[in-house]
């Protein structure tokens, strides 16, 4: 007889425990969520497969709640919402229910609703006819109203700050958490800049060069920045702008605005130079202003508030705007026929049932607009199951050289199909993906329409194939084509076209790289479009509710607009190249990331890379060093992020490297291991291979390279690539770290943002804040709803008058902390300094286990870090056993976290480790 398994209730209680855990994290639309800012395509392969929720993949969007009635809404074309039945209550456990859209609109059937339960099932898809449950949003709802309690307590003074009064509904309440999940992701991208950009300058061992970026606003006109003594301000604000204009004038100095694309004109003409230096100020007084918008409660300040201040400021400000995008425009269009004439060419000679100028819309679409992003699927993971399953012969060598310009004309083949010929056919494929439940069912939809288009296209692609010859390219290329511009007219978009909050959008994206892009519009344009879809369903003839909004928040009526504006500056926005004047001072940046000192004179660099030298073949270095390093995107951010010597230093820690080696897939260990160890012993197991590619990272010095040749042949074109690999795989560990590091680091960013923002909105209902300020200590709004909890119980915190057992753990953490500690601990979060100061720290700690306890080690050692300059303070709680342990202190990080504690949920994901964790970090895939 088979043994009993004895640990499997303890399993079982284990599983029981996280799974209450994960539940109780998000109790809570407002908690904080998972890896903050982390781009969707960086995203870990998770252990389990993802899954979304069976109400979603059956069709339903949303339930509204208003007075006594509710109003369930589907998912229709795209984003948009069909309001689908309303539902009125008539007594105790009867509803009556009214159907509202069309039997050829209409997605879901209502089942039966009950006071706990609301059933339906889907009409299309998923589970068609299968009956699904989901709770009343009604169930557990006040005495006084149907609407379910807000557990902050700030659900009124959040509806009068955005409509100017409240409402007994749960609409608007769901239109305000978009805007304000827009306000959080502005914050940690703004946040990050900022400390790029002061991390630009390059001051060692000093953290005064942090103000620089918060000196700076868009109050001021650019001859007030640089003559404030012209100016009426007071003695203390022009000291102040002189500071910042000397730290700017350092800034371009460094020439390290290069990173970014920003290159000063070489020209004698100052006109042309201070025009360059008024925009690049402009620029950077914006961010400034958006930074102290959404890390400071500026609801007073109507003027300077973050949706109108820039209609509000110097006209000079918009001009800068203006050029930036009218710019960016002009570039595209100039050079959209000029760079795409060859495959206009074939696709005109191939396209034989399309007119030649509707080709040319078509491909502007498709290049410039980017059209094929908003069908709802991907056309490029389309061709690649074609390819995979189908068309194995097009991934033949032969095509190496030509095949970005033959899969690109295979994905236009394939976008026309959608957007143009078989439309219907792309919106059943976004139900078909919409109602799958997990990624293997996403993959399965996909490999079926491959089948079915591989049909359509296989002699469309062969067709490309046969025309990928390199002499009829050649000649393509040669050609001059007659083509008249203004059939473009319609399509080409202008600045003017563009809102200034679309604008200065782009504006930011100077400062991101691709990813970051990608994030932050396609968050913006996600949440852009509910507030859409919220707004047209609270002005149906339906439900029909007050929608007008406050002064400063107006601009949300364009949210359509908006929407599509955003879609234009996510296809124009891209990570600059970096400018060419910035040249010697990226080699030095190159050079040092590599194991040059970095106090290497500015001629020494030229001399090793021949950098003043003229002739043919002498620059191999030169252009191996640029090739592999300084175009890398992981070494640019790098830069922007840390400092090349320090990178250097943390990258002979072989514990930390190794640990970040470990989230890296095994499959991409071997190919690291095959590619960049010179006698690789394949059969090795895979904890040696990680520890022998973490030796080599720990031993890597310039000195490996400055032999290697870039023209080379035979064994010196292996030692070659063998280098490229060595280099790639070293930035990509040190890009993983440092990129891990600022992403946990924007998880407590956006719950600053948020202390902000909900002390100003406590404010208005607790007396006993009226005459508060947060700075004196960060701590105030935890301890003062805690204390009306016990006092009087007159707490409008739901979170902390309905627990008191997790009320009294907040009061515990609150006292072990003290105003000068929190507020350390805010700035320290607000600059990044866990990032700054990582090489000086991550050396003491014992175990290196994940990025929370890597993140909360050199916090807590930066927190209790003696200032030279200044009287001892006295010794703070937890300073010994964090010294004794060489690892985080757990009280300690709760004691820190103790500002949050009005927000359980939040409180508990930033200060338990298993429950930040819980989601994957970013790998190398």
């Amino acid at each position: 007889m088979a043994k009993k398994n004895k640990t499997k209730p303890r399993e079982l209680r284990e599983a029981q425990k996280k799974a209450r855990q994960l539940k109780a994290a998000e109790i809570n639309n407002n908690a904080v969520p998972a890896i903050a800012a982390m781009p969707a395509a960086e995203a870990a392969a998770p252990a389990a497969e993802k899954k979304k929720s069976s109400v979603k993949a059956a069709g339903m969007k949303s339930i509204f709640v208003s007075e006594n009635k509710m109003y369930i809404t589907s998912f229709g074309k795209g984003n948009s919402a069909v309001l689908e039945y309303e539902v009125d209550k008539v007594d105790n456990n009867n509803y009556n229910k009214t159907q509202l859209s069309s039997k050829d609109n209409s997605n879901i059937e209502l089942g039966g609703v009950t006071k706990v339960n609301i059933t339906f099932s889907s009409k299309h898809g998923f589970g068609s006819g299968v009956e699904i449950n989901t709770s009343n949003p009604t169930h557990r709802s006040g005495e006084s109203s149907p609407v379910r309690w807000d557990m902050l307590g700030l659900k009124s003074e959040l509806e009068k700050r955005f409509f100017g009064k409240t409402f007994d509904d749960n609409i608007h309440i769901q239109l305000i958490y978009n805007i304000l999940d827009i306000e959080k992701i502005l914050a940690v991208y703004v946040t990050n800049i900022v400390y790029a950009l002061n991390n630009m300058l390059g001051i060692k061992d000093s953290e005064s060069y942090d103000d620089f970026m918060g000196y700076l606003s868009a109050r001021n006109t650019y001859e007030v920045f640089t003559h404030p003594d012209k100016s009426n301000l007071s003695d203390k604000v022009k000291g102040n702008i002189k500071k910042s204009f000397s730290t700017f004038n350092d800034l371009l100095k460094t020439k390290r605005l290069g990173y970014f694309g920003l290159e000063e004109p070489k020209t004698k003409d100052t006109r042309v130079s201070q025009a360059y230096k008024k925009r690049v100020y402009h620029m950077l007084a914006i961010v400034g202003q958006i930074r102290q918008c959404v890390f400071h409660d500026k609801s007073g300040a109507k003027r300077f508030d973050l949706y109108s201040f820039i209609n509000n400021i110097d006209p000079e400000y918009r001009d800068t705007l203006d050029y930036l995008v009218e710019e960016r425009l002009k570039s595209i269009n100039k050079d959209f026929i000029q760079g795409n004439k060859v495959n206009i060419s074939l696709l005109i000679d191939m396209m034989k049932g399309y007119e030649a100028d509707d080709i040319i819309r078509l491909y502007y679409d498709f290049i410039v607009l980017k059209s094929q992003k908003n069908l709802g699927f991907s056309i490029k993971k389309l061709r690649e199951k074609m390819l995979d399953e189908y068309g194995y012969r097009f991934k033949d060598k032969q095509y190496d050289s030509v095949r970005s310009k033959m899969y690109k004309l295979m994905d236009f083949l394939l976008f026309c199909n959608y957007y143009r010929n078989d439309v219907a056919a792309g919106e059943a494929l976004v139900r078909k993906l919409r109602f799958s439940m997990t990624d293997d069912e996403k993959e399965g939809i996909y490999a079926d329409e491959a089948a079915k288009l591989w049909g359509k296209f296989r002699n469309d692609f062969e067709n490309i194939a046969d025309h990928m010859n390199g002499d009829v390219i050649k000649e393509l290329g040669k050609a001059d084509m007659d083509f008249d511009e203004k059939i473009l007219d319609s399509e080409k978009k202008n600045a003017s076209d563009l809102l200034y909050f679309s604008k200065t959008i782009y504006m930011l994206t100077y400062f991101l790289d691709g990813k970051e892009i990608n994030d932050l519009l396609t968050t913006l344009i996600s949440k852009f479009d509910n507030i859409k879809e919220f707004l047209k369903i609270m002005k149906s003839s339906a439900i029909d509710v007050e929608c007008e909004l406050t002064a400063g928040y107006k601009l949300f009526n364009d949210s359509q607009r908006i929407t599509n504006e955003l879609f234009i500056v996510k296809n124009i926005a891209s990570m600059r190249k970096p400018a060419a004047s910035a040249k010697l001072t990226m080699f030095r940046d190159a050079l040092t990331i590599l194991g040059i000192d970095d106090k290497i004179t500015d001629d020494r660099i030229s001399e090793i890379l021949k950098l003043k030298e003229k002739g043919k073949g002498i620059h191999g270095l030169r252009n191996f060093i640029t090739n592999n390093v300084i175009e890398s995107s992981r070494f640019v951010y790098l830069i922007k992020y840390a400092n090349a010597q320090k990178i250097r230093e943390v990258a002979k820690n072989e514990k930390v490297v190794m640990f970040v080696l470990g989230g890296i897939p095994d499959t991409q260990i071997e190919r690291y291991y095959k590619s960049c160890v010179e006698f690789p012993d394949m059969n090795s197991s895979l904890e040696a291979k990680r520890s022998e590619l973490a030796r080599m990272i720990k031993n890597i010095s310039f000195d490996d390279f400055k032999n290697v040749k870039q023209q080379a042949k035979g064994r010196e074109n292996v030692a070659k690539e063998r280098a490229k690999a060595v280099i790639g795989l070293y930035l990509t560990v040190m890009y993983l770290l440092v990129k891990n590091l600022v992403n946990v680091n924007a998880r407590y960013v956006i719950a600053i943002h948020c202390l902000e923002r909900d002390f100003g909105l406590y404010k208005e209902i607790i007396p006993e804040l009226a005459s508060k300020n947060l700075k004196n200590d960060y701590r105030i709004l935890s301890q003062t709803l805690c204390e009306l909890c016990d006092e009087r119980d007159k707490s409008p915190n739901l979170f902390l008058k309905k627990n008191k057992r997790l009320r009294k753990c907040v009061e515990v953490d609150i006292n072990n902390a003290d105003s000068s500690m929190t507020r350390k601990y805010r700035n320290c979060i607000a600059h990044l300094t866990v990032v700054r100061e990582l090489k000086e720290y991550i050396g003491d700690i014992r175990t290196v286990d994940s990025y929370f306890s890597i993140y909360h080690y050199v916090m807590q050692r930066c927190i209790t870090k003696r200032e030279d300059d200044t009287k001892q303070e006295e010794k703070i709680k937890y300073e010994d056993d964090l010294l004794k342990n060489h690892g985080y202190t757990k009280d300690f990080v709760k004691a820190l976290n103790s500002p949050f504690g009005y927000n359980i949920p939040r409180f508990k994901n930033l200060s338990i480790e298993q429950l930040f964790d819980r989601n994957e970090y970013l790998t190398e895939k």
